[in-house]
């Protein structure tokens, strides 16, 4: 089983799309790849369910029903999950976290892991957060950032603080959310790598109907045909460094 881990420099920066995105293009090179949600707060309700969101935008994609495995922790309240965990009285187990990405990895070729926030994000009331288990897994990490002015500083930090815990980075996507000038997004990008060392796979392009963008595979193909996947394919021949990769 090969596992991806998906970060993002901060909330709502792009990391569901960027999910949809890699799971999309594994599918167009023969790979069948599974998305895993860890944890997610904000619950929609519909009906009489709570309803994972982001996996609500995998399922769009896909056109088909994701199992209650693609998700394991559903957290009513918008806010950090040690707090939502804490106003459900529940707890979240970092080991459950791990067992869940074995489980999925027994009936699909790899997972794609979609964390919750930056890599602060408390899990547990102690100071346990999305960078410890990050750094259990040991999985490459894709880190998402916006594209636009401001990038540099946190995907640097982000970068350097992975590098820091020894967790492998496959790449950088910049996500156009601003629709923001295409030299300042070019620039962005180069500075990232020339400070970091590390390379930018791709530009999410700006999108004006996110769902349906998702739903449509030709649209889809468009968001990252540019997209430079030899560090990706190199990050995931890799991946046996991983504990959740090995045998």
């Amino acid at each position: 089983m090969t596992v991806l881990f998906v970060t993002g420099t901060d909330t709502d920066v792009g990391k569901t799309i960027a999910t949809t995105l890699l799971i999309s293009y594994f599918a167009d090179h023969g790979l069948q790849f599974t998305p895993f949600k860890p944890i997610q707060t904000g619950a929609i309700q519909q009906d009489e369910d709570w309803i994972a969101p982001d996996v609500m935008v995998y399922q769009s994609a896909a056109h088909k029903q994701m199992g209650r495995g693609n998700i394991e922790y559903l957290f009513q309240k918008p806010c950090s999950p040690h707090l939502a965990a804490l106003i459900e009285d529940r707890e979240i187990q970092p080991t459950r976290l791990s067992e869940a990405v074995r489980q999925l990895g027994g009936i699909a070729e790899g997972v794609v892991i979609e964390g919750a926030g930056g890599l602060y994000v408390p899990l547990t009331g102690d100071g346990y957060c999305m960078i410890d288990w990050m750094e259990e897994l040991d999985a490459p990490v894709v880190i998402v950032s916006r594209a636009g002015v401001g990038t540099i500083n946190h995907s640097v930090l982000t970068i350097n603080t992975l590098k820091s815990r020894q967790i492998p980075i496959a790449g950088v996507l910049l996500n156009d959310l601003q629709q923001d000038e295409k030299e300042i997004i070019h620039d962005n990008g180069e500075m990232i790598s020339k400070l970091t060392g590390i390379p930018i796979i791709g530009v999410i392009p700006h999108l004006k109907n996110v769902d349906d963008t998702l739903r449509d595979p030709s649209k889809r193909i468009e968001c990252y045909r540019n997209w430079d996947m030899n560090r990706l394919r190199e990050a995931l021949r890799n991946e046996s460094r991983s504990i959740i990769g090995k045998k």
